[in-house]
């Protein structure tokens, strides 16, 4: 018998002046601004649900964490190879955000990233809803994180792209197979469909409860 999925807490992109509810300052100093929202977001959720320690952590992004990608980036442009920026070169790779909840959270459980375009968190989702279904985990901390830059904006506008890259967020929600006292809704399907001349397209099925 398979297990139902139920969705404890939703938090979205907890604002900057609400930081100091859940980050340590000196431990967060050296962070951007992706991984800072997405981290107090993920911490208000956990606070929410009362999961301190989930099963596993899902990250859903389609570009990572860009402005430290953009410093990277930059620095090579203007001093070379030999330019160094260790903390930009690891915090703008896409598991960054996911390996950081793990890590800050003392969480050593199963840790993931998607990154799959616009569906980028409902191929998260679709791993941790088929890990509990089928009774692998017990709970999942499923997040999307993606940020938009004014130089990226800039670019993605002036190229035409639209539509392929989620919002500039943070999202995370948590999910469990016990409904807990007070479940916000039952999450029963997700469906993800890829489509060679059109842009993927994903729904998510919910019961309210």
């Amino acid at each position: 018998m398979m297990n139902k999925v139920y969705v404890l807490a939703i938090a979205r992109d907890v604002p900057a002046e609400d930081y100091r509810l859940y980050l340590d300052p000196m431990k967060t100093r050296r962070y951007g601004r992706l991984l800072k929202r997405a981290l107090a977001t993920a911490l208000k959720c956990m606070h929410d649900s009362g999961v301190s320690h989930p099963d596993a952590i899902i990250n859903g992004t389609a570009l990572g964490s860009w402005d430290d990608s953009e410093h990277m980036l930059r620095g090579l442009a203007t001093e070379g190879e030999q330019v160094s920026m260790p903390t930009h070169f690891m915090l703008c790779t896409h598991n960054s955000v996911a390996s950081m909840i793990g890590i800050y959270t003392h969480t050593q459980g199963y840790n993931s990233t998607y990154s799959h375009g616009s569906v980028s968190f409902e191929c998260a989702l679709m791993d941790a809803f088929l890990q509990l279904r089928s009774g692998q985990a017990q709970t999942a901390l499923v997040c999307a994180n993606d940020e938009l830059t004014p130089e990226l904006q800039q670019h993605l506008t002036q190229l035409g792209i639209t539509g392929w890259v989620a919002a500039d967020r943070s999202l995370s929600v948590m999910l469990s197979v016990a409904p807990g006292a007070h479940p916000l809704y039952e999450l029963t399907g997700v469906r993800i469909v890829h489509t060679k001349d059109k842009a993927d397209s994903a729904r998510v099925i919910y019961r309210k409860i």
